[in-house]
């Protein structure tokens, strides 16, 4: 069964390249453009891991990140960010994001990551069942 990926992002070039890039590796992508529409579709379509476009408009990453910890609090949610100052990973790791990746996207790491995420859960899922 593939990954399922929730990218949220609300530029439209930056998510068709995403799209691009975890499809071509056999992701199943799901896609938000705000926070709200993220939450929905956390809650509806069960992704394995979240892709967390900050930055975004009506509700932003940072908002939306902080409703999924309170209703989804497992799901792993990875911060994908242009805000690369002093502190921005530490506050996103601290809202509750499992890692922070800033733009430029490095498409490679976040891919092994996503896959080492994935990995660990069914890893500890084999473990404990």
């Amino acid at each position: 069964m593939p990954i399922r990926i929730l990218l949220v992002e609300d530029t439209p070039v930056n998510l068709y390249v995403l799209q691009r890039v975890f499809r071509n590796e056999g992701f199943d992508v799901v896609e938000a453009t705000d926070g709200k529409e993220a939450i929905r579709k956390a809650e509806k379509e069960k992704p394995d891991v979240v892709l967390m476009d900050m930055r975004l408009p009506d509700m932003s990453g940072y908002e939306a990140v902080a409703v999924l910890r309170q209703r989804l609090p497992a799901l792993p949610i990875i911060a994908v960010t242009a805000d690369a100052l002093p502190g921005d990973r530490e506050w996103c790791l601290n809202l509750g994001c499992i890692d922070y990746f800033s733009k430029p996207i490095r498409y490679r790491e976040i891919i092994d990551r996503v896959q080492r995420i994935v990995k660990e859960r069914d890893d500890r899922s084999a473990a404990n069942g």
